[in-house]
């Protein structure tokens, strides 16, 4: 029996204690990549419209910002968007749900937000409903909008694209809101985009839009008419609560017969007032200015802790 001396036992015992310490480290290394990566971070929004790739144009976020604060002060629902250059380890439908949920599209307890997120480098797209707007944008909507965007992704014209998906989008909600929504481009080229095409003929086009117009206007003078003696009333507005930036007022439609002496009152509710825009630029100004952008939104609007109820679609371009 060979009997080993201390010294040569100590020598045995680093020896082994190194290969165990060899073979941790390699296996390490041969985890996979995305156990080891750091946890996915999300860019902070600087504003409605959040190019991170550079993609848009001066002119395309003008277009966006407009039609936005257009839906957001004639609705009171928040659009947003988002263009990244990848998702990261996450699915699309993770990364989207979270970033919404960083951001806080929407009002706390309205939750009425839509996020479109854009993933330029596996040409990913998804709409993010919130949980308020849902009713509104249901997934077979919002994969609706996507789809209005895919054939300008194709040709690399992203802001239409953009513009053309949500213009869908906020003419859903203004409808839900008993408005008509109304937006003034700020560029002409974006003007076909707030056109509604249409594929009837002309004549029965015409007749589509002057048979309602004749039928308004016959049943707006009737309703001028006292119900009593049928004669002409005056009809007159007058404020009752005004209304200030963050919220509307209260207005009285008075109608009074100086025949019979009828009268009646009837509340309504008023619209916001619109902020200020101090920058300039040919959409505030009034004009298009030769197709030049103005100096556009500071900092997100609408957003205020709104949560993302998991709805939307996705789609590739």
């Amino acid at each position: 029996m060979t009997v080993l001396n201390p010294r040569m036992s100590r020598q045995m015992a680093a020896f082994f204690f190194t290969v165990i310490v060899l073979s941790v480290f390699v296996s390490t290394m041969a985890l996979p990549a995305r156990l080891l990566a750091a946890p996915t971070t999300y860019p902070r929004a600087v504003g409605n419209v959040n190019d991170f790739v550079g993609v848009l144009s001066r002119d395309d976020k003008a277009n966006l910002d407009a039609l936005i604060d257009a839906v957001l002060r004639q609705t009171g629902t928040t659009f947003a968007v988002a263009i990244v250059k990848d998702h990261g380890d996450e699915s699309l439908e993770v990364y989207a749900v979270k970033l919404y949920e960083n951001w806080g599209v929407g009002e706390k307890g309205k939750d009425k937000g839509l996020l479109i997120v854009v993933s330029m480098q596996e040409h990913d797209l998804r709409a993010e409903v919130g949980y308020g707007l849902e009713p509104v944008i249901t997934d077979a909507r919002a994969g609706e909008c996507l789809d209005k965007m895919t054939p300008y992704f194709k040709n690399d014209q992203y802001g239409k694209g953009l513009y053309a998906g949500l213009l869908n989008a906020g003419q859903y909600v203004a409808k839900d809101a008993g408005v008509t929504l109304i937006v003034k481009p700020a560029t002409r080229d974006y003007e076909g985009l707030s056109r509604a095409p249409s594929n009837l003929p002309i004549g029965l086009l015409a007749a589509f839009i002057g048979i309602p117009v004749l039928l308004a206007s016959f049943f707006g003078i009737r309703g001028r008419r006292c119900p009593r003696c049928k004669g002409r009333i005056t009809v007159t507005d007058r404020v009752v609560q005004g209304a200030t930036y963050d919220a509307g007022g209260l207005a009285m439609k008075i109608m009074h017969c100086p025949k019979c002496g009828y009268h009646d009152e009837r509340p309504y509710r008023t619209s916001r007032l619109s902020r200020p825009f101090k920058g300039g630029g040919p959409f505030w100004d009034g004009g298009f200015g030769g197709g030049k952008s103005g100096g556009g939104f500071s900092g997100p609007r609408g957003f205020g802790g709104g949560r993302s109820g998991g709805g939307g679609a996705s789609r590739k371009w």
